[in-house]
């Protein structure tokens, strides 16, 4: 069976070192990388730390 068109899922970390997965988190929380790497260094890597972060830290944190 065919994937349907579209982007593949999230990757299940938000992973520094991989720039494709780095620029895929920047796309969905709407941040730019300085910003991301910020909210990974005082989260960690589990995307919902990291959107609480950035929530609190007054972003969008790829809400709505």
């Amino acid at each position: 069976m065919k994937k349907p068109a579209g982007r593949e899922p999230l990757p299940r970390i938000v992973d520094l070192a991989d720039i494709k997965n780095l620029q895929r988190w920047c796309e969905h929380f709407g941040v730019n990388p300085e910003q991301l790497i910020e909210a990974v260094n005082a989260a960690g890597t589990e995307p919902a730390a990291v959107t609480e972060h950035l929530l609190n830290q007054g972003g969008s944190a790829g809400v709505g």
